[in-house]
């Protein structure tokens, strides 16, 4: 990843963020991070949040089986401490909206459970909702090229990925500043966050990475402008402590 360079970039419209770019990241290794692939085609990321489950996106379905692979700094092959799992089964939030995206989240099951190690471990849900104010992470392998326009799973081969994971920091903003930033556009199923001075963001490329806060998952990532890193315009991302009992009564019924 790198720093993006706004003067360079051509105004284009609200995208799905199908790859986290994030700005001024640093190379990291969590070990809840999830690549999802179709075939060997990287196509978003995604969250452990259990031996069997992993949590991303709803735009990043795709039909047929779904690759993950957990374990390593790279989306490539980690080696000795990378575990690969195919789909059992995937579980789309039954009021998922796809043109305003509310209701962005999708349950990958996994056809057999990982080993849990200090390379792979889930990370544990929210147990409330997000603090405007509060420092948080997000994660991703994100582009090196400069985003055009709304990138889908169909079509994102032709953006150059990093291999090394990426993290950065970035700042929860209350639900109403984010209304007036996005007007008719946020509900209360969306969180917003972003960061003015170093203008770290998510964007197109790699939704479904997690937005962790205080150790657990707050939050994935969902949509923004087009342009990333606007200092003015945060990120949206899911707010996962609205869809707690649908999470917990998917995973236990399955």
């Amino acid at each position: 990843m790198k720093v993006l360079l706004l003067m360079l970039l051509a105004l284009v419209a609200t995208a799905s963020r199908n790859v986290l770019w994030v700005i001024e990241g640093t190379s990291c290794d969590l070990p809840w991070q999830a690549a999802l692939f179709k075939g060997e085609r990287f196509i978003c990321g995604g969250t452990l949040v259990d031996k069997n489950w992993v949590l991303t996106a709803a735009h990043c379905h795709v039909s047929g089986f779904i690759n993950v692979r957990l374990g390593g700094r790279s989306h490539k092959d980690s080696g000795s401490t990378e575990q690969r799992r195919r789909s059992a089964k995937v579980f789309r939030y039954p009021r998922y909206n796809e043109t305003n995206k509310d209701g962005d989240l999708m349950l990958i099951k996994l056809f057999l459970p990982v080993h849990i190690n200090k390379e792979v471990k889930p990370l544990p849900l929210a147990s409330h909702c997000p603090v405007p104010g509060k420092t948080c992470q997000i994660s991703g392998w994100g582009s090196t090229t400069s985003p055009e326009g709304d990138l889908v799973p169909s079509i994102i081969p032709t953006v150059n990925f990093p291999e090394d994971l990426h993290c950065t920091k970035v700042t929860i903003v209350s639900e109403e500043q984010c209304r007036r930033i996005y007007p008719d556009s946020i509900t209360s199923n969306m969180v917003c966050a972003g960061e003015s001075r170093s203008r770290a963001d998510s964007c197109q490329g790699d939704s479904g990475g997690p937005l962790m806060c205080d150790g657990r998952l707050q939050g994935i990532v969902s949509w923004g402008p087009g342009i990333c890193g606007d200092p003015k315009k945060p990120g949206v991302y899911v707010n996962l402590c609205k869809y707690t009992r649908w999470l917990q009564d998917t995973m236990r019924r399955n």
